[in-house]
């Protein structure tokens, strides 16, 4: 199955177009990090990676959604200084 159509089954069409619409300075890394890190425990069990993800915020699970497509987002999202 190709990466794209794998993250729409995982996340869901809808936050899969907010993913593809976020900005670096809208992403909270650390929470995305906490996020991933879940994701990855549960590695080889889908079901319980769709369960996960439907308890995320929408701005986390689309966060995690574009980080998982597009790595090099991160590039940018750790350029992005918060005061």
């Amino acid at each position: 199955m190709a990466l794209h159509s794998e993250l729409i089954r995982l996340f869901g069409k809808h936050t899969w177009k907010q993913a593809e619409r976020l900005q670096p300075h809208q992403v909270n890394a650390s929470t995305v990090q906490v996020a991933a890190g879940a994701l990855l425990s549960l590695k080889g069990q889908p079901a319980k990676q769709m369960a996960l993800v439907k308890t995320m915020e929408p701005s986390t699970a689309a966060a995690l959604c574009r980080w998982l497509a597009d790595p090099a987002f991160w590039g940018a999202v750790a350029e992005v200084t918060r005061h």
